[in-house]
């Protein structure tokens, strides 16, 4: 009888010792804790998961009807910890490789730290605070291909305007960008992590043009042009990273 008391006692230790529960979250110990990244928009030229997104966390631009520069129908852009990513459509009657022969040149316009004081070029928009500018093209090669640009850092006086001697070279950054589309539609994406002037804030602006022959057609934001704003100039796209 003794012996199936001793029995079932040890039975006992054993079954709590199982069922104890575990105070590590339910997460395996010695594993990592931090919660799987999971992409929310896949670069494929399908954008379908776009719409997937909440509306509310997208910052968006369309054309003014009655902005002079038109070619850029539309811009989207959402951001997350590790990627910005930048959907939009272009005017196909404005926009094709055959018009400009060689390639159709896309500038990506960066204010990376968020603060209007600081970079430069008041050629397109009014805040004038852009730090790293992208330049690449839609169609390298002659096909509608992934978006590869050099990078240039404002190097000029700040809130100022144009092109040379403002622009310094950063070269290209390999696998800072990605992108592909269809006619009249493309997405990409940036690699927050290769961001190459200091740290991107969660709090930024942006703007973009696409051009034909070197000159823009297309600038979003935008904005109608008035007696006071001839230019038809709009502040730079806010955006808000999404944690």
């Amino acid at each position: 009888m003794k012996k199936i008391f001793a029995f079932l006692a040890i039975a006992a230790m054993v079954a709590v010792g199982c069922s104890k529960t575990n105070d590590n979250g339910g997460k395996k110990r010695g594993g990592d804790d931090k919660p799987k990244y999971e992409q929310p928009i896949t670069i494929d030229g399908n954008f379908d998961d776009w719409a997937k997104l909440d509306a509310s966390k997208i910052a968006t631009a369309k054309s003014d009807p009655d902005a002079t520069k038109t070619a850029l129908k539309l811009v989207k852009v959402y951001a997350d910890n590790v990627f910005v990513f930048v959907y939009f459509e272009w005017d196909k009657d404005q926009i094709s490789y055959e018009k400009d022969v060689e390639h159709v040149p896309f500038h990506v316009y960066i204010n990376g730290d968020g603060n209007a004081a600081t970079g430069g070029f008041a050629d397109q928009w009014t805040d004038a605070c852009t730090d790293v500018m992208m330049e690449g093209f839609i169609y390298p090669d002659a096909v509608l291909g992934s978006y590869e640009p050099g990078l240039f850092k404002w190097v000029g006086e700040a809130n100022g305007s144009g092109w040379d001697p403002n622009w310094e070279s950063l070269g290209d950054i390999s696998g800072i960008t990605k992108g592909a589309g269809v006619e009249g539609k493309y997405e990409f994406q940036i690699t927050r992590e290769l961001y190459p002037v200091g740290k991107l804030a969660d709090n930024f602006s942006i703007g973009f043009d696409i051009q034909q022959g070197w000159n823009s057609v297309g600038i979003l934001p935008n904005a109608a042009p008035t007696d006071d704003n001839p230019g038809g100039l709009a502040p730079s796209l806010q955006v808000v990273t999404v944690k």
